[in-house]
Order: structure tokens, then sequence, then C-alpha cells
């Protein structure tokens, strides 16, 4: 599996996880056990992740220049 699929579906559940947080807000509910905050803390540990991915892709082309 290529590094561009991976980083997209690590966008979708970013994204997912943002809105399940946001509705469990919403109806003041939890969802499997995880409060709001949870689902907005692993969503942000998910960005946090891309982001260090994509820092660690361009260190490395720079690199190889």
């Amino acid at each position: 599996m290529s590094y561009k699929t991976l980083r997209n579906i690590m966008e979708w559940l970013v994204s997912i996880m943002f809105i399940v947080g946001v509705v469990t807000a919403a109806l003041n509910a939890t969802f499997a056990g995880f409060t709001p905050i949870i689902w907005f803390l692993i969503a942000g540990l998910a960005l946090i992740l891309i982001i260090c991915t994509e820092v660690t892709q361009i260190r490395e082309f720079i690199e190889k220049k």
C-alpha cells in the first residue's frame, strides 16, 4: 500500500473521529465508552501523526537531493 493511500485513509479517519466527537457532544452521550473529548484527542493524535509523517517524507526527499 502506498504512502499516499495511507495518508488519505488517515485523513478520512481524522474527519470521522472529529464528526463523532461533535455528534456525541451535541447529544451529550458516549459512543463505545468514549466521551467527546476522547474522540477529539484521538483525532488530534492522528492529525499529529499525519503531520510528522509528512515532515519525515519532506526531510527524506531533501536528503536525497
